[in-house]
């Protein structure tokens, strides 16, 4: 898959957003801008010249600008889209469909994206850029993810199902490779070559992904949610936070709440 860095480095720029909910289907159309179409309930079918995409709940289309589609609604389907603009990357020049869990911060992501163009007044257009390269930078690590999927090597997804479990535990690299049975300097091979980046640093971006989710709950405190994370230490966490998503944890709570 081409690196999405392009991407992630121009500013993106937010066409539409809003919520299609009928029985009915959408005749062939074209968007100048790519579009993201997030399925909340029901089934739908969009055929992208001849391919056909099927989604239900949790399902995440992403169609590519100037592309013929056609949306076949099966029974009573809700969705929420945004359309923007993007440079050319592999994850938005490809028509595909992505299923999530309901946890996934993407789908919360693209809720508020939404949310930014329904309500008044809107997000800023640099608060909504940043919301956007952190979707297309989750939404790429999702299709690199299945891509490889039938080739992840027994001490990996070992591994990321380690992390995965224990976010809220002190945990070293040591302490991973022992729980899988390899030695720490294999391990970090392995899961450098399959998933981009070592274990450690793997860790940290699911701590900081499940943060995001936490956040939205009002009546968990910063430091609790820093705590339910494995951050002890609420200043580390503010850094880590703000360097991944150029917000201040705080501040990206006020974004959900808009």
């Amino acid at each position: 898959m081409k690196s999405v860095v392009q991407a992630l480095q121009t500013n993106l720029r937010l066409r539409w957003g809003g919520r299609f909910a009928s029985t009915k289907d959408v005749s062939w159309h074209t968007h100048a801008a790519t579009e993201i179409v997030a399925v909340t309930q029901g089934k739908c079918r969009i055929r992208v010249g001849e391919r056909a995409l099927d989604g239900a709940r949790g399902a995440i289309f992403i169609l590519p600008a100037r592309v013929a589609q056609y949306q076949e609604t099966l029974g009573l389907a809700h969705t929420t889209y945004i359309g923007f603009d993007a440079p050319p990357s592999s994850i938005t020049d490809n028509a595909c469909v992505l299923m999530l869990e309901p946890a996934d911060p993407a789908l919360q992501w693209i809720e508020q994206i939404c949310n930014s163009q329904l309500t008044r007044p809107p997000l800023s257009d640099e608060v909504i850029r940043l919301v956007l390269v952190a979707l297309l930078r989750r939404l790429a690590e999702l299709d690199a993810a299945i891509g490889i999927q039938v080739q992840w090597h027994p001490a990996v997804l070992a591994a990321r199902g380690y992390l995965e479990t224990n976010l809220q535990q002190a945990i070293s690299l040591v302490d991973v490779a022992r729980a899988v049975g390899v030695s720490a300097s294999h391990l970090s091979a392995l899961f450098a070559a399959q998933c981009g980046v070592g274990p450690m640093s793997y860790l940290q971006r699911i701590r900081i992904e499940h943060a995001c989710w936490l956040l939205s709950n009002p009546h968990l405190r910063i430091h609790e949610v820093a705590n339910a994370c494995g951050f002890e230490d609420m200043n580390y966490f503010s850094r880590v936070f703000r360097r991944r998503l150029g917000l201040p944890p705080g501040k990206w709570r006020l974004l959900l709440r808009c």
